[in-house]
């Protein structure tokens, strides 16, 4: 998805999923999420000295806070930038600001390292990072050789579980302390979790059931993710007090279930968040002249709501935040 030949293979493996093929998608995933509680991480780091970092592996000891940091996931990009630290390498510079609106915008001179599946050593190493900060699911087949070049934190923000949030906001945490920087980061996830706390308040005796989709074209034909309680995004909207109509199983592991129209007949009651990209809308595209589609309850009584396309549903509290927004703006309640 970053990249538009990366994001055209995985909307062909989400097609595949629809089928019933496991696709191999964004994610893969093991484990429960990272260390440590994001409401009361012991970590240091909060400007020189030694610091601890506590990721999915243990504890990561850094000399000092790291100052040049190379990150190889975008969720960890945006939390770096919500925390005033530009990153000098990213995995999939070129398209990061297109995919995630939140929070503040990479800087160009960012040194765009690769894919972030596939990273380029050789460009990593040139950068003479103190630290790199990687995902789980992503670096199995180079750990070792990113270790050789600078000390590794890894997070797990993918696999599935019900607490996907809490451990975006532990990773910010300790992302702060790594950067020294914590003190920084629990204020983030503070006020992070004070917009949850006003959003209830708003949908108060608002029982609304909502569905969260995605949509896309492959090989000219749409494709749709319908997101399950396994993903990161239903849980921030049920956090505040919505009820995710959707109850498909997974296609992928990051908790999205590949569905066609008939599919969404399950959903046809709810009331239906989408988010596409303006160049590739099927919603508002080809699907707009499908009987079937045309004949859902959502769409002819007009609860149907494309949010910002740059709403990214993999994101730290920054992106949490903006997907908090958007649906309190489409559900008349901001």
């Amino acid at each position: 998805m970053p990249t538009t030949a990366q994001f055209r293979t995985t909307r062909r493996r989400a097609l595949i999923g629809a089928v019933g093929l496991a696709t191999a998608g964004l994610l893969a995933a093991c484990g429960g999420g990272t260390a440590g509680d994001a409401a009361g991480s012991n970590g240091s780091g909060s400007g020189s000295g030694s610091v601890a970092v506590h990721d999915v592996t243990g504890t990561v000891h850094l000399a000092k806070p790291a100052k040049r940091v190379v990150a190889l996931e975008w969720n960890y990009v945006e939390d770096l930038l919500t925390l005033g630290v530009t990153p000098v390498g990213v995995g999939d510079a070129g398209t990061y600001d297109q995919w995630v609106g939140a929070g503040k915008r990479l800087p160009k001179s960012v040194t765009d390292v690769g894919t972030r599946a596939q990273p380029s050593l050789e460009k990593i190493k040139a950068l003479n990072p103190d630290l790199i900060v990687v995902e789980k699911s992503r670096v199995s087949a180079n750990l070792g050789q990113l270790k050789d070049i600078a000390p590794v934190v890894e997070f797990d923000g993918y696999s599935p579980n019900d607490e996907l949030v809490r451990t975006a906001n532990t990773s910010m945490i300790q992302l702060g302390t790594a950067v020294g920087k914590a003190a920084a980061a629990k204020q983030v996830v503070a006020r992070y979790q004070q917009k949850v706390a006003a959003a209830k308040k708003k949908l108060a005796g608002k029982a609304t059931d909502i569905a969260l989709l995605q949509g896309f074209s492959v090989d000219g034909q749409p494709s749709i993710r319908a997101y399950t309680d396994h993903s990161q995004a239903v849980q921030v909207l049920e956090s505040i007090g919505l009820t995710n109509a959707w109850h498909g199983k997974d296609s992928d592991p990051s908790g999205f279930t590949a569905t066609g129209v008939e599919g969404l007949t399950q959903v046809s009651g709810a009331t239906v968040l989408y988010i596409a990209q303006p160049s590739d809308d099927p919603f508002t595209g080809a699907l707009a002249k499908n009987a079937t589609w045309k004949n859902l309850g959502f769409v002819k009584q007009h609860k149907l709501h494309g949010i910002d396309p740059g709403t990214w549903v993999w994101g730290g509290p920054k992106s949490n935040e903006m997907l908090i927004d958007q649906a309190l703006s489409a559900l008349g309640a901001a």
